[in-house]
């Protein structure tokens, strides 16, 4: 009790003459007189089962008073520690799995509270004896939530939980033999049980790839209803194994355009089905009645993941929702489904960046990716001027290379490359252009090893910009002025006693 009230009866005299009458009235507010079969209400400690060990109960059962029933079902498994010397040791435990709902990622640490919280309990009070049927609502009692605890070695345990008290640190309890005797537990003992039963789902969709996982994403298909496009990543293992000098993502795009990734920002694209996890679940093993009212039959994003390891994951994104946040604010959510988990989760922007990337927000800016002492050869043309090289070597000190057929300098040759690397894919280009017949500039590069050859040409775009093909496609523009300084380099390329402009 409250000690400032305890103060105020005992000044009064009051406390003598009610006896707990007052407390009970306090902790229950049932009508003016208290009932008079009421305990005194004082601070008690009455064991009301004892479970020494947890992990001794089998299977729990939870019927809530206004659902279906649940059992949790105990598993013993092997999970690696540290003790205090830092040492690696394996123990057991036991986790709780939902019956009926194996195939779903569960929350398994939060399951096994149902166990945890309440193996050993102890009334704090003693509200009422001998309660007739009809006082039961007064304390929720009436409609309860009822619980079963199947445990190694002794008989069950079965309760009933009913409302919180006013004073909300304790909640109303009777056992299930023994309907007459209402007690006061602590609230911390029984709320799990109140929680619905998606809450002790998972919201980790997919786990995450672990650092020695070899697994390779070979392909990515993004199709999404707001774009006349799809975006499609490809793995290519020629930036896997980093021949190009380290520059790029170990995929590329090769819808709608051609284009090196940005690996930082494509990650969330390439591997972002792996460790995806949801801000909520909502909808366990959803009718196709349900699958239509969220959009999922006819998803606004549908994201294709395929594995070098014969995995296909497939994810959808539906229809929007305002999702209610404890703070009282709401938050604009998608319906997202995972084929192969048959549930529906809530995501907002943060858990997937599916719902609006676009291109250019995970490309790399780089078109011209080879390392300067790969080059077999390499060809500049500019109208009339050509400048034809040819190289052999791995390194600055052993590479010699040709212009136009005679030996040349290799430093010149590369500030050169340096300004041809400097290449940029400002923006990318998505709709149809007709192209002039001639390019402003024509570069054709191979590989000394034969793994690579392509070509990149600048085309005039008119007004300060200048369009890139890549390979004969057109992908991407970028400033007129850089083709322009670009070929005035290629002009004073044998004037030796002439720098080289490296900015435009």
């Amino acid at each position: 009790m409250n000690k400032t009230l305890k103060g105020i009866f005992a000044g009064c005299g009051i406390l003598a003459l009610l006896g707990g009458g007052l407390a009970v009235l306090k902790l229950t507010e049932p009508e003016e007189n208290p009932d008079e079969h009421s305990g005194d209400g004082e601070e008690e400690s009455i064991l009301l089962w004892e479970i020494a060990n947890s992990d001794d109960i089998s299977k729990i059962t939870v019927t809530p008073k206004d659902g279906d029933a649940y059992t949790a079902t105990r598993k013993m498994e092997e999970v690696q520690d540290v003790d205090a010397d830092g040492n690696e040791y394996t123990k057991e435990i036991a986790n709780y799995y939902l019956d009926a709902y194996e195939s779903l990622p569960m929350d398994t640490i939060t399951i096994r509270t149902l166990a945890t919280r309440s193996s050993t309990v102890s009334a704090s009070r003693t509200i009422q004896t001998g309660t007739p049927q009809e006082d039961l609502a007064k304390y929720g009692l009436d409609q309860p939530i009822a619980v079963t605890f199947q445990v190694d070695g002794q008989e069950n345990v079965e309760f009933l939980i009913g409302d919180i008290s006013p004073d909300t640190s304790l909640s109303y309890l009777c056992m299930a033999d023994d309907l007459g005797t209402v007690y006061a537990v602590p609230s911390t003992n029984v709320e799990k049980y109140r929680e619905p039963l998606i809450s002790y789902l998972g919201t980790t969709v997919t786990e995450a790839l672990a650092e020695d996982d070899d697994t390779v994403v070979e392909d990515v298909l993004l199709e999404r209803k707001d774009l006349d496009y799809d975006i499609h990543l490809s793995y290519d293992d020629f930036y896997h194994l980093d021949l190009n000098g380290g520059s790029s993502a170990a995929h590329i795009m090769v819808e709608p355009v051609r284009s090196l990734l940005n690996a930082e920002k494509s990650a969330g694209l390439t591997h972002g089905l792996f460790g995806l996890t949801a801000s909520e679940v909502l909808t366990p093993f959803p009718t196709e009645a349900e699958m239509k009212k969220c959009g999922l039959d006819d998803p606004f994003v549908r994201v294709t993941v395929k594995t070098d390891q014969g995995d296909t994951l497939v994810f959808r994104l539906g229809n929007t929702y305002e999702a209610a946040l404890s703070d009282g604010t709401t938050e604009l959510r998608y319906y997202g489904y995972l084929d192969g988990t048959d549930c529906i989760y809530g995501f907002n922007q943060e858990n997937t960046l599916f719902e609006d990337v676009e291109p250019g927000d995970i490309t790399s800016k780089i078109v011209v990716e080879t390392y300067v002492w790969d080059i077999g050869r390499l060809i500049y043309e500019a109208g009339d001027l050509k400048l034809d090289f040819e190289g052999v070597g791995d390194e600055q000190e052993n590479y010699l290379v040709t212009c136009n057929g005679k030996l040349t300098d290799t430093e010149r040759f590369r500030k050169l490359y340096t300004y041809l690397l400097k290449t940029s894919a400002e923006e990318i280009v998505l709709e149809e252009v007709t192209l002039p017949s001639e390019p402003m500039v024509s570069i054709q590069l191979e590989r000394q090893d034969g793994t690579r050859a392509y070509n990149v040409k600048f085309y005039d775009a008119g007004g300060m910009q200048a369009y890139i093909a890549v390979n004969d496609n057109l992908s991407f523009k970028c400033r007129k002025a850089y083709v322009e300084t670009l070929i005035r380099n290629m002009q004073i390329y044998d004037e030796t006693d002439k720098e080289f402009t490296m900015t435009w």
